[in-house]
């Protein structure tokens, strides 16, 4: 009786395998005929649709540079009359950063808590099986990323690592520093096709793509460079990482970070610390004091912080926060802390007003 049955189980493994093959030929197939015809969104749907049931590496490498590519193809249309919006506080009688829950998770209470307090918490932002899904995806990263510095070939480290290096365009860098990202404790999420199949399918089921759509008043494209898988180790040594993003990624932008955590954090694991208001200044940087050209010294962050002191946040996982290119902040460590923390960040721009060398992912 065993051998029928085993030779059941190895002719439907066979028609498995045949039926992916097929499967993943055909959706590649449509989707470079939809590319030569400059058609990228129904490409970017018709690969996304398919690799739900596929799991294919080849697909989710070719919609990490469709994503890329469909940027230049892109034709922006803003639905806003004007930036910055100036929306009323909704959260005046809240003490500090005001927090809500997902359920509340909407473009307009985004706005009031970001452009009146500097930020806003959304609490349970992902399920604890979104949760389980990234964390496994940043793990995955970096065991394939360690295997690739190790000398194994992307064959080997795909779906999870695979470096993204896309076609030089004008106003584009090359990606040259990933041994420095990782120092940090990040992860570029491009150089993970999976991760960002995984990533982008967490931020539209949440509903995290829609509010961002309706908050920068535009389809978003994510930044290669500010878009990271991130395990921050428990002894990491942040007491001089106080900064403005907006200090460095230039004028005339619309952007919005949204930062999740995807472990418990602020009391055993690294956090956040931010100055709890809204800042309408860029702090000078690199003043007596700063480790670095790009940081806010101690001094600096004492005088803008005024009678408003930082704060030490503390996330659940699951849990959300959301602000600009004007919060100061950094990464909040110290002694105690004995576990590391996974995390996800998330910087999105408005494609009309987007600066190319933070290298675009439409999403």
């Amino acid at each position: 009786m065993r051998r029928p049955v085993r030779k059941i189980v190895i002719l439907r493994e066979f028609f498995v395998r045949t039926w992916r093959a097929q499967s993943e030929n055909r959706a590649l197939h449509k989707a470079h005929a939809l590319v030569s015809e400059k058609r990228y969104p129904e490409a970017i749907r018709l690969l996304t649709k398919a690799n739900q049931r596929l799991h294919s590496s080849e697909i989710e490498i070719l919609l990490v540079n469709l994503r890329h590519d469909s940027f230049f193809h892109h034709v922006p249309t803003s639905s806003l009359a004007s930036w910055p919006p100036q929306p009323d506080d909704l959260y005046a009688d809240q003490p500090g950063i005001p927090e809500i829950d997902h359920q509340d998770f909407t473009a307009t209470n985004v706005a009031s808590g970001v452009f009146n307090h500097g930020s806003i918490i959304v609490r349970n932002m992902l399920t604890q099986d979104q949760v389980s899904l990234m964390r496994d995806s940043i793990i995955q990263t970096y065991a394939q990323h360690d295997k690739a510095m190790a000398g194994a070939p992307e064959t080997e480290t795909a779906p999870w690592f695979v470096p993204f290096n896309p076609a030089p365009r004008e106003g584009t860098e090359a990606i040259v520093d990933r041994a420095w990202f990782r120092r940090t404790g990040a992860e570029l999420v491009s150089d993970s096709p999976r991760g960002l199949f995984n990533l982008i399918n967490c931020f539209q089921d949440a509903g995290i793509t829609d509010m961002v759509t309706e908050y920068l008043g535009e389809r978003p494209a994510l930044s290669v460079r500010k878009t990271s898988l991130r395990q921050v180790p428990k002894d990491v040594n942040a007491e001089h990482g106080w900064h403005q993003d907006g200090a460095f990624l230039g004028q005339g932008i619309r952007t919005v970070n949204v930062w999740i955590a995807l472990t418990d954090c602020g009391v055993d694991a690294p956090s956040m610390d931010m100055l709890p208001r809204r800042m309408t200044e860029i702090v000078p940087t690199g003043t007596e004091g700063a480790a670095f050209d790009w940081s806010v010294s101690q001094l600096a962050v004492r005088d803008a912080a005024g009678d408003t002191p930082p704060v030490r946040l503390q996330f659940r996982e699951g849990d959300a926060i959301i602000f600009d290119e004007m919060n100061l902040h950094r990464t909040g460590g110290g002694p105690g802390m004995t576990k590391d923390r996974f995390a996800i960040e998330a910087w999105f721009f408005a494609p009309s007003c987007y600066p190319l060398e933070q290298l675009p992912i439409m999403v």
